[in-house]
């Protein structure tokens, strides 16, 4: 899980007016996937075909925490440090 790319769509999903988002291509909707099995956010099936997408319905409290703690700065790889 890219910790940066999670920290990105759950500050979109929680800045949309409806807290739902639809992302476009297969690398963010593994991404949606992966974090719904991590329980930060209650998405949609991804949809596979002429074009892959996913949709996060909802951010969980887990994902808020998540925001919370990185409240001021999107967390660091390690390849940054």
């Amino acid at each position: 899980m890219n910790l940066r790319l999670v920290h990105r769509l759950l500050t979109a999903a929680n800045d949309q007016p409806y807290g739902f988002l639809k992302v476009r291509g297969a690398e963010l909707a593994r991404e949606v996937e992966l974090m719904a099995s991590a329980g930060l956010v209650d998405a949609s099936a991804t949809v596979h075909g002429l074009e892959t997408y996913a949709v996060i319905n909802r951010i969980t409290d887990a994902g808020q925490a998540f925001l919370r703690a990185f409240k001021n700065e999107p967390p660091v790889s390690l390849a940054e440090r």
